[in-house]
């Protein structure tokens, strides 16, 4: 994909705060080491958007309120930081990704944090699809939600499932669902195993391709 071409990258990132970040890895790593997981996470998903977005169009959409220097200080130089808004994720999503639209004229890609595997082949399947003149990219993940969501515009259906739905197992199911009858063309990436619980520390840890970094942080040795 040419410079002209390269999409806007949105990163939706959480702040890394002792007890508001990665609840269900406590027990592993209590409420510090969860931060300085999430810190991490957050650092890997911004340098891959810098590097694959059109210059100047890497963006973090951060949360809760008042965050922005919090999430400043992981991201590198050139990433517009860009303020999470709305009640619900589908509403915060649209909003981010209306506002990097909006400000780029681009299409955007627009990645979660959990994934710290994301590298290029990811950003090359986007590129593929949207240069193939698919509508909508996803990369859907093994718990039901998805990790990625691409699209040319900021068209209605990408978010428009049931409030209720978001975080759930069905998240990827019903949005299908919600372009398709829209009629808009989808294309599907790799599905990735998302970093939420005890069981994907595991597994991430005996991926012998892991991010060594993330992996550091999940090791009891990096706690002491």
């Amino acid at each position: 994909m040419t410079a002209d071409a390269a999409p806007a990258i949105v990163v939706m990132a959480e702040a890394p705060r002792p007890g508001a970040v990665k609840a269900r890895l406590e027990p592993l790593l209590g409420r510090d080491g969860c931060a300085r997981l999430q810190a991490a996470l957050v650092a890997r998903a911004a340098a891959w958007a810098v590097e694959h977005a059109a210059p100047g169009a890497a963006h973090v959409a951060y949360a809760p309120a008042g965050a922005g220097p919090d999430v400043a200080r992981l991201v590198p130089d050139g990433v517009t930081l860009l303020p999470q808004a709305g009640d619900v994720l589908g509403a915060r999503l649209e909003g981010a990704f209306r506002a990097a639209a909006k400000r780029t004229g681009r299409a955007v890609i627009m990645v979660g944090t959990d994934v710290p595997g994301l590298g290029r082949r990811h950003a090359q399947a986007v590129a593929d699809d949207l240069a193939a003149g698919v509508d909508v990219s996803i990369g859907p993940a093994t718990d039901g939600t998805y990790y990625l969501i691409a699209a040319r515009e900021p068209h209605p259906a990408l978010f428009a499932i049931d409030p209720a739905a978001w975080g759930g197992g069905e998240v990827t199911q019903l949005t299908l669902a919600s372009l398709l009858k829209a009629e808009l063309s989808v294309g599907l990436l790799r599905t990735e195993r998302v970093l939420a619980t005890p069981g994907d520390a595991a597994a991430l840890v005996a991926d012998p391709l892991a991010p060594p970094d993330v992996v550091a942080a999940l090791t009891p040795a990096s706690r002491a």
